[in-house]
């Protein structure tokens, strides 16, 4: 691996510098306080000449129980109030240069033991071994006793002992190695595909633990696509979703004149790896919305029987009631906009295709169903239609067009839709409701075909 970049060094020994400037009572040697998570593994990727991860949230951990640590926390004047549910995780926040930061209670061992033990105990509880190391604040020894830096060496996503162990502890860690090794473009060591536990475990988390995850795999992953057919090939992905785990299980995407890459599959891991590269600019809600839309376009050919393959007929349409179950499942994943994203691209991603061949008619109702709200994510659809085009083998560059063409019909129906005076034809029609609306909805069809040949 390329050694580490200035800038992740700099940040990583940042982290030191500005705990020994401003809390320096946080090094008393008894308290035994420890950097871990990314920042500690950048540390000591960083001493080791290596390139290591992006530090993520600063956090720390230490030998005091829950009712210490708030003492000692609120003596300093930097205690920031923290759920119950974070408590009992033995989790306590405190805040530093204007940053909340976490400080979590070591995991495991006897607290009548050496440092040195109690930090190993707590770094042999975690997840995986990348994860699994920690650098001492009042030393800056860097501990590392499951070999995790020699792991990261060798790209490889390792559990932290047993993984039934570990799984049983925290289910979502399951998952969670599969989005890691896509993450960093590493492999799952072989007890992790092996791995034979319930899946009741999973089933009993908190929705809102799978959704993170989940929306974590779609915003992170290199290839989210491929972290779910790995999910799918090791049998996780049917209880995620038997609608999802469809588009994986070897149905062809349609004809191969419309889809040379005939399966499903790889349409789906192509679709979503150019919207993964499309959006890098957008902020992480927009990023959401048009991953989430793309997972879901095609939804529909999930139920298509295998007489009428290779094609999916009115599997826009259909797809609807899947893509509500789905999203309704994992409260959190999607928020009201997303969600409405997600189905207004499941029922039109082929019909906005023909718009130059749709009636005026057709054109109106579906400015006024869908696009006509002043604060509706044109831009965020039009995306989404792009990586359903530029999904297909040999394809990608076509869906740059595509998206550019939808976005600007949509402008182009928003411009002279709204060009007619509704308060007008209101004041004209009078209090007839239903005459107005059919009114309106001429007026607005007149406007569009008369605008038919305006350069969009």
């Amino acid at each position: 691996m390329t050694s580490s970049s200035p800038s992740t060094t700099g940040e990583a020994r940042a982290v030191l510098a500005l705990l020994q400037e401003r809390v320096p009572w946080l090094l008393a040697p008894e308290l035994g306080v420890c950097v871990v998570g990314t920042h500690a593994l950048a540390i000591a990727c960083a001493d080791a000449g290596l390139q290591g991860p992006r530090p993520a949230d600063l956090d720390l951990a230490w030998a005091l129980s829950v009712e210490a640590g708030q003492t000692l926390l609120q003596q300093h004047g930097v205690h920031v109030p923290t759920t119950d549910n974070n408590q009992d995780r033995g989790t306590l926040a405190l805040k530093l240069a204007g940053q909340r930061l976490e400080i979590t209670s070591f995991r495991a061992g006897d607290p009548a033991a050496p440092m040195r033990e109690r930090i190993a105990a707590d770094l042999g509880a975690r997840d995986m071994t990348v994860g699994a190391l920690a650098v001492e604040l009042a030393t800056g020894v860097v501990h590392d006793p499951t070999g995790g830096l020699e792991h990261w060496r060798k790209r490889r996503i390792v559990p932290v002992g047993d993984p039934a162990a570990r799984v049983h502890e925290h289910a979502v860690r399951w998952l969670r190695w599969y989005r890691k090794a896509h993450e960093w473009g590493f492999q799952l060591d072989p007890t992790i595909r092996s791995l034979r536990v319930s899946h009741g475990l999973l089933a009993a988390l908190p929705t809102e633990a799978i959704a993170q995850e989940l929306r974590a795999l779609l915003l992170k992953c290199r290839s989210p696509g491929r972290c779910l057919l790995d999910l799918h090939e090791d049998g996780l992905l049917d209880w995620l979703s038997p609608d999802l785990a469809r588009q994986f299980d070897g149905r062809p995407a349609g004809p191969q004149r419309w889809h040379p890459e005939v399966s499903q599959a790889l349409h789906l891991i192509l679709a979503l790896e150019w919207a993964v590269a499309a959006t890098q600019d957008l902020d992480q809600r927009d990023r959401l919305a048009v991953l989430l839309a793309v997972l879901c376009h095609d939804f529909g050919k999930s139920h298509t029987p295998a007489a009428e393959w290779p094609g999916h007929s009115g599997h826009e349409h259909a797809g609807l009631p899947w893509v509500e179950r789905f999203l309704d499942r994992w409260p959190g994943l999607a928020d009201p906009r997303a969600r409405m994203l997600a189905l207004h691209v499941c029922e039109l991603h082929q019909k906005i295709r023909q718009f130059d061949e749709l009636r005026a008619g057709t054109q109106v109702e579906m400015f006024d169903r869908c696009f006509r709200p002043k604060d509706y994510p044109c831009e965020l659809f039009a995306l989404a239609i792009g990586a359903d085009t530029g999904g297909r083998l040999g394809l990608a560059d076509s869906g740059e067009a595509m998206r550019a063409r939808v976005l600007r019909d949509l402008q182009w129906l928003r411009r002279v839709c709204g060009s007619v005076d509704a308060a007008a034809l209101r004041a004209r029609i009078g209090d007839d409701v239903e005459k107005f609306k059919a009114a309106l909805h001429q007026a607005r069809a007149e406007a569009l075909h008369a605008h038919r040949h305006d350069a969009r």
